[in-house]
């Protein structure tokens, strides 16, 4: 199915400038040559246009707002998307208006944006402000959260069930005898590690084990896969080998990695001596030395569904539920396991 990315990668122009040209956003104006080329690729490329033939009624505007760092080639978020555009375009919706968060982070300019675009949605991917939520709620424009790890914020969410799958990455450890175990991980979005969703999994788990939770096994990466690393580096070379812990559970994939990697660079054999288990199954995680094993996030069937409940709530006028969690699977590779083979 052809992405918004897609039609940018053929052009060579930013995603949101796409969705601005197709959704003829006025707020930025595309120069009509740009938006000329860019929807004779979407016609090319298969993407529906409202106006082509056969085109859906444009009923519901949604504007999609995501950091500009997550908004690409991310490899979580990038499915996410396209799960969310696809299944627009399936319910023959207009296109999303896509805007990074740093774009319209503060009342005025989100004020703009919706005035202009005409939003009667929008979806929140990977981000949370109390005051532009607040801004919508006196509006009664519809917010849905997507991606959102703090299990304080009470706004509706179509999500991963992340405590559930937490539990289920550590069980798999202690089934493999791992009694020290160790957690990389990052905030919520009140900054704080203890509202992660991930991490109360991780200790509720460790809990139910009867197993303690040493401080000095715990990685507070900030979400930097940079400092993933060097705070890796950091505990193996402080700590004496015989104060490792023997298996790490990480709060996502791509934390998971240079984790690893820091391992690797300490002499350490995985998962003979420090055992790993990610989160997401990115398509990397095949990938590593040893593939890691991972939990396998249902990112596309997120997004479709996001869109479904959105468009859904704007059209008949009915709440979204409060949580929508969907389950994860364990995908067990050679990083935690010696032997996978039958």
């Amino acid at each position: 199915m052809t992405r918004l990315k897609d039609i940018a990668d053929v052009i060579g122009v930013s995603i949101s400038t796409v969705s601005r040209a197709i959704s003829n956003d006025t707020s930025r104006p595309v120069s009509e040559e740009t938006k000329r080329k860019i929807r004779e690729a979407a016609l090319k490329l298969g993407y529906p246009l409202d106006d082509a033939p056969g085109a859906a009624v444009n009923r519901t505007q949604i504007a999609c707002v995501i950091p500009g760092k997550l908004l690409g080639n991310h490899p979580y978020f990038s499915e996410v998307l396209q799960g969310f555009h696809g299944k627009m375009a399936e319910m023959g919706q207009p296109a999303a208006i896509v805007r990074t968060f740093e774009e319209v982070n503060d009342a005025e300019r989100f004020q703009a944006m919706l005035t202009e675009s005409g939003a009667r949605g929008v979806l929140a991917l990977g981000w949370y402000d109390k005051e532009l939520h607040e801004l919508l709620d006196r509006q009664g424009i519809p917010i849905l959260g997507v991606s959102l790890n703090d299990d304080s914020l009470k706004m509706p969410i179509v999500d991963c069930d992340r405590v559930s799958a937490a539990r289920m990455a550590v069980k798999h450890l202690l089934d493999q005898g791992h009694t020290k175990i160790g957690y990389v991980g990052g905030p919520a979005f009140n900054r704080k590690l203890e509202n992660d969703e991930r991490f109360i999994g991780f200790q509720f788990a460790m809990l139910q084990g009867s197993l303690p939770i040493r401080k000095e096994w715990i990685v507070n990466t900030n979400w930097d896969v940079d400092l993933s690393y060097r705070l890796v580096t950091g505990m193996l070379q402080e700590l004496p080998r015989a104060d490792w812990p023997t298996a790490m559970f990480c709060a996502s994939d791509m934390l998971a990695i240079p984790a690893m990697r820091a391992a690797l660079e300490q002499d350490c054999r995985i998962p003979e001596d420090i055992a790993f288990v990610g989160m997401d199954n990115i398509g990397f995680s095949q990938y590593t030395s040893p593939p890691l094993t991972s939990i396998d996030v249902p990112r596309q069937e997120i997004g479709k569904l996001a869109a479904k409940f959105l468009c859904d709530y704007v059209e008949e006028d009915y709440r979204i539920p409060p949580r929508i969690l969907l389950p994860c699977s364990l995908i067990v590779r050679e990083s935690s396991v010696h032997d996978i083979r039958p």
